[in-house]
């Protein structure tokens, strides 16, 4: 196939002037990547494009991808394709954690294979606008560029490659993108110099038999069948990797029956004596067991036996064991002050035996370790007050526990690795003053899926399939109070790097962060000019005083130890070791308005907190401090 043609409409294309994308800290992403911060200009690209005219194709890909991005930026319609930085944080954490990657599709007659790719878990680009659920990146000759940009932006976050160092890039994106291009039918020869520079840069590829050069890291397959099957083939791709047993909910519970709406039109418990309670055992008896006729009045107690199920963790698994209630159709569970519910709807009879096995089944499915479990319905009102009581001692004394618990007082802190598909060396450590920044998980939640087996499995590179996704361990000796540096949290984050990083501060955001993931709840980050913390909400439309926004800073934190910016969940805000190395809750000086209302009963009394609505600038927000 002669590639001539293809330059000559390329040039045709190729605009004078720079136009650039919004919604990006990279106006043009392939140019950073290949030119870093240098300008570009059209004519040079041009030029460059004649005087490779008749070269290898090779030497094309460059110029060619950095002129179909220029053309696409000068199209009226780039906003409908192209991805902003917060689609490209969601394509990330989604496509790379919960999914098995990206999937582009070029070429004709896709349908078939875009649904296949999907039922094995990929999030698919196309450039046919027509197929359902995917994300269409436009039919041009020049639309892979969109998926390119998605690549670069991969590796400048999440990789941490230098703008300009194409070379580095290339390499990273090869060994790490959760991605690659399948092209299912010949394309017209500029799109097909366009994929080939997607694969310059890094993507794999599925080609066709005809496909006409010798160049990428590709594999060629003649039907959907075929695409299916060469996938193994490529080990940057994400796969699940399942130890424990696998354990199911029966037929009659579905997890999507707990956000049913109905009226109820049955109410049981709700009364002084009802409960619901899970607490750790010695040992236990039959798995099920009812005592006295269903009646208005129920308390349910839940009795685990296992080495590792402190008061702490049960808290953690009576919150699943009365949710698996409500996947039950036309049931709902739930406690309200220290009183248990359990609502029916119209038709829906109470049935204790389904109620025992969807409790059973649903601590089972989220923590398959858990096998001594013994369900305990009491509906006997005699036997209920007695029993009521000793559950009502028993929870006074573990909340009593679990508020008393310190990083001093507590010799196992907690790592959470759930990030690592898209960030190589996030590290999330927890201690009981320190709650991890996605708010999604506790210090007590993650010390249960290590010691009790977890459902929560998300996709992991090949080459991390032992890598622990939770783990508990010895904090030991403590090298830094004030800024909560541990011989434990140390070792670890060397050992789940594989040394790339050494030390972590679990209370300071300078010199030795904590990793960032991505899911981060907030933003807190160093204001040298006022030698202040700021914090900023996720996904805030407010813009700090020193100009940056939310994208911005979230690039800048996102699956990485980023000196002087680190993800915290609004829990960590309010506790007592809040960023204490850095000056604490006092040192805050800037919020955005969305958090102050949120945060601002941990102010110190007196403190002067600024928002956007206050300041706008660096210099009004030291002028703000000194009034």
């Amino acid at each position: 196939m002669q590639f001539q043609t293809a330059i000559d409409e390329m040039l045709s294309l190729l605009p004078d002037h720079v136009h650039s994308f919004q919604g990006s800290e990279y106006a043009l992403p392939i140019k950073t990547a290949i030119l870093g911060n240098s300008e570009i200009h059209p004519q040079a690209v041009r030029q460059e494009l004649v005087q490779k005219r008749d070269s290898d194709v090779k030497e094309l890909l460059e110029p060619v991808l950095l002129a179909a991005e220029l053309y696409e930026a000068s199209c009226a319609d780039r906003d409908r394709y192209f991805l902003t930085d917060r689609k490209v944080q969601s394509c990330v954490f989604t496509g790379a954690k919960w999914r098995a990657g990206w999937a582009l599709v070029l070429g004709q007659d896709q349908a078939e294979l875009v649904a296949q790719l999907q039922e094995h878990d990929f999030m698919v680009f196309t450039d046919s606008p027509d197929i359902p659920n995917t994300a269409c990146i436009g039919s041009r000759s020049t639309s892979p560029i969109y998926f390119a940009q998605l690549m670069v932006r991969y590796g400048l976050i999440w990789g941490g490659i230098a703008p300009g160092d194409d070379h580095e890039m290339s390499h990273f994106l090869e060994k790490d993108l959760p991605g690659l291009i399948v092209i299912h039918t010949d394309l017209p020869p500029l799109k097909y110099l366009v994929a080939l520079g997607l694969m310059k840069l890094g993507a794999p590829a599925i080609v066709p038999p005809t496909f006409p050069f010798p160049y990428g890291n590709r594999v060629t397959a003649e039907d959907s069948g075929e695409v299916l099957d060469r996938l193994r083939h490529f080990s940057n791709l994400r796969q699940r990797y399942y130890r424990d047993e696998i354990v199911r909910l029966p037929d009659f519970c579905n997890p999507a029956f707990a956000a049913e709406q109905f009226d109820a039109d049955q109410r049981l418990g709700g009364q002084l004596d009802s409960f619901f309670c899970v607490r750790p055992a010695a040992q236990v008896g039959q798995r099920m067991a009812i005592v006295g006729q269903p009646a208005n009045d129920i308390g349910i107690l839940v009795e685990i036996a296992h080495e590792r199920l402190s008061d702490d963790m049960a808290y953690t698994v009576e919150k699943t064991a009365i949710r698996a209630i409500s996947y039950l159709s036309g049931v709902r569970a739930y406690e309200e002050n220290d009183r248990f519910h359990i609502e029916l709807a119209k038709g829906v009879a109470f049935d204790p035996q389904r109620v025992a096995d969807a409790i059973y089944w649903g601590i089972r499915v989220e923590y398959p370790r858990l096998e001594q479990i013994a369900v305990r319905l009491v509906c006997d009102s005699t036997l209920l007050a007695s029993q009521a009581e000793d559950v009502r001692r028993y929870k006074r004394e573990r909340q009593q526990f679990i508020q008393s618990m310190t990083e001093h007082n507590t010799d196992v802190f907690v790592a959470c690795t759930e990030c690592r598909p898209f960030s190589l060396v996030h590290t999330c450590i927890a201690t009981p003053e320190r709650p991890p920044m996605c708010a999604a998980r506790t210090y007590a939640s993650i010390k249960a899926a290590a010691y009790l087996g977890s459902a929560q499995v998300p996709w992991s590179r090949p080459s991390e399939g032992e890598l622990p996704m939770r783990l508990a361990f010895r904090k030991g000796q403590i090298l830094d109070a004030e800024r909560g540096e541990y011989e434990g949290s140390n070792k670890v984050y060397r050992a789940l790097t594989h040394g790339q990083l050494q030390r972590v501060y679990l209370h300071s955001l300078r010199d030795f962060p904590h990793t960032s993931c991505g899911c981060f709840q907030a933003l807190a980050f160093w204001m040298d000019d006022v030698d202040r913390i700021g914090i900023m909400l996720r996904d805030s439309a407010a813009t700090t005083p020193a100009g940056q926004t939310w994208a911005e800073l979230a690039n800048r934190a996102g699956g990485k130890a980023s000196p002087g910016i680190l993800g915290v969940s609004l829990a960590y805000v309010r506790s007592p070791h809040f960023l204490q190395g850095d000056g604490g809750i006092g040192a805050v000086a800037w919020v955005d308005s969305a958090l102050y209302d949120k945060i601002c009963a941990a102010f110190l009394p007196g403190q002067r907190v600024a928002t956007e609505k206050e300041v706008q600038t660096m210099a009004e927000l030291k002028a703000f401090l000194t009034r």
